[in-house]
């Protein structure tokens, strides 16, 4: 994914005029209209805090939209591996997804560890819902909070487990090998959700093996 430098907006500001003006606006005055209002219209929607009362023509569009990047909130990026753990699963599993073209506009660039996924990309479930990676990156963060690690001794440690344990049952309406453990098509949420579980049913066996 390729991203604008500012001082590769601030040449196409300066060279604009020249460029645009000697070319589309005086071969194909028509053309350069139509793409001056789309462009305009664009803005428009993607900026909708700003106020513009007129049509612009192709120049004063391609202004503003230096402009409105220059002023725009970075986008976080995220690699294959920070993905992986986000979404509770493999990198391969990760790389599989972006071949099948899952995480929707995005294309693989050179080898896997290069792959930078912008958190405004949307990522297609299998029930072919959309969610963007922000709004998967803000569930995992959510969830790491509910489930934060406080001192405890071994025995209310493991009630603290077993009580985690009993509410996932409850949500789901039995054990996990009854229900997410035998589900073949899972949403985000229950993929989560089954990587907690299991957590925490490891630690639970290696609490218990340890009391033994």
């Amino acid at each position: 994914m390729f991203v604008s430098t500012k001082q590769e907006r601030q040449l196409l500001i300066e060279k604009s005029a020249q460029i645009l003006e000697g070319t589309i606006k005086q071969t194909d005055p028509e053309f350069y209209r139509a793409l001056s209002n789309m462009l305009h219209d664009y803005i428009v929607v993607t900026n909708p805090r700003r106020s513009v009362e007129f049509r612009m023509d192709l120049i004063d569009s391609i202004r503003l939209m230096a402009e409105v990047v220059n002023h725009a909130q970075p986008v976080k990026v995220y690699t294959t591996g920070e993905l992986a753990r986000i979404f509770g699963v493999s990198v391969q599993a990760i790389n599989k997804w972006i071949d099948e073209g899952r995480f929707l506009g995005y294309r693989r660039e050179g080898k896997n560890r290069h792959n930078r996924i912008p958190e405004t990309i949307s990522f297609v479930m299998r029930t072919g819902e959309m969610i963007s990676v922000r709004e998967v990156v803000d569930m995992y963060e959510r969830q790491n909070q509910e489930h934060e690690v406080v001192e405890l001794n071994p025995d209310e440690q493991r009630d603290s487990i077993l009580d985690e344990i009993s509410s996932f049952m409850r949500k789901y309406g039995g054990t996990y090998e009854m229900t997410l453990g035998a589900k073949a098509e899972r949403t985000i949420r229950e993929d989560r959700d089954a990587s907690i579980w299991l957590a925490l049913l490891d630690e639970l066996r290696e609490l218990n093996e340890a009391k033994k």
